[in-house]
């Protein structure tokens, strides 16, 4: 659940920094923020030591940015609470469980085991981490494949494929920018919950996990076009905030797997795809009113509906009206 703050309607960002040359301390912070292990170090001259560790929290989504210099790093590692993915923007290692070992290069990236204890060494370098809710992933999890929330498992440190990680990668950058690097205080709620979406499918379409190998589900049963109004009904109230596929369907009386089904029958797209058109129907209200002279600005606009990308606002909007954003704003 985020929370949304009532004088502003923003999300609080929970910012955690470190810059130091103390190693010990540089594993404390990585230990007391996200996984429990015991650190040994590798240094030839301790004066070259640096480390900073930049973290981020909101909604439960996790976003930093690690880096250190003038030592190797080795750890024995407890398995992790939460699904945490590693990226390595520029170093080189090992990682290793008793049912897998991985060698690292820059680029590489890999989810610390869950299940199992693990063994890293690692060279100075950088990393970005990730740190998806758990509530979110196992939502998705049952309403994609229909796999009850306590049966997900992820059965492997390394990317299904070249393309999954890469796709994880960009991912992972693009929340440290946003959460990270911009030093912002405060997101809007909106933006916040499309990352942790971002985040759950991105974590469950990298990783090996248990929706890949779920037998045949049946389908949810016939649902009466009662459910859709109702459920409709729920996303145009509540379109600025953010709603959740499980929220629409409780308002719904039904299931999230359920309303999938019955919005593709119904109204060819899903619950969350009727929210952003919804959502791109009010921006365009929003800028059709704009003064040309107000300062409004379309990426403001589309960040306030919930788009992350400027651009993809650009090309759902120009499919949608047939005409640039832009143009909209100059013509209000």
């Amino acid at each position: 659940m985020v929370s949304v703050d009532p004088d502003d309607g923003m999300v609080r960002l929970k910012r955690a920094e470190l810059v130091t040359r103390d190693m010990d301390q540089i594993a404390e912070t990585i230990r007391t923020l996200y996984v429990e292990h015991v650190a040994t170090f590798s240094c030839p001259d301790p004066a070259r030591v640096d480390g900073v560790v930049r973290s981020v929290t909101a909604g439960g989504l996790n976003a930093a940015m690690i880096r250190y210099g003038g030592f190797a790093y080795s750890a024995d590692t407890e398995p992790a609470e939460l699904p945490m993915a590693v990226v390595c923007t520029g170093n080189s290692g090992v990682i290793a469980t008793k049912r897998e070992d991985l060698r690292l290069a820059r680029g590489d990236v890999f989810l610390v085991p869950a299940d199992l204890p693990s063994v890293t060494a690692v060279h100075p370098g950088s990393y970005m981490a990730l740190i998806a809710p758990w509530a979110a992933v196992t939502a998705l999890a049952e309403t994609s494949a229909g796999v009850p929330a306590a049966e997900l498992r992820f059965g492997g440190m390394a990317p299904v494929s070249v393309a999954r990680k890469r796709t994880l990668a960009r991912i992972t950058r693009f929340i440290c920018d946003e959460m990270v690097i911009s030093g912002a205080s405060e997101i809007n709620p909106l933006i916040l919950q499309e990352m942790i979406r971002l985040a759950a499918v991105a974590f469950l379409t990298a990783f090996p996990n248990t929706t890949m190998t779920a037998p045949y589900q049946r389908g949810p049963g016939w649902v009466g076009p009662a459910a859709v109004r109702r459920a409709v009904a729920f996303i145009e109230a509540g379109a600025a905030q953010p709603v959740t596929l499980e929220q629409i369907a409780a308002a719904a009386g039904v299931t999230g797997r359920a309303l999938q089904y019955t919005f593709r029958r119904y109204l060819g797209t899903s619950p969350t795809g009727y929210l952003r058109r919804v959502r791109l129907e009010r921006a365009h209200a929003e800028l059709q009113a704009a003064s040309p002279l107000s300062g409004v600005t379309v990426t403001a606009v589309a960040r306030r509906w919930g788009w992350t990308s400027s651009s993809q606002f650009t090309m759902a909007y120009r499919q949608r009206f047939d005409v640039l954003p832009s143009h909209t704003l100059r013509r209000g």
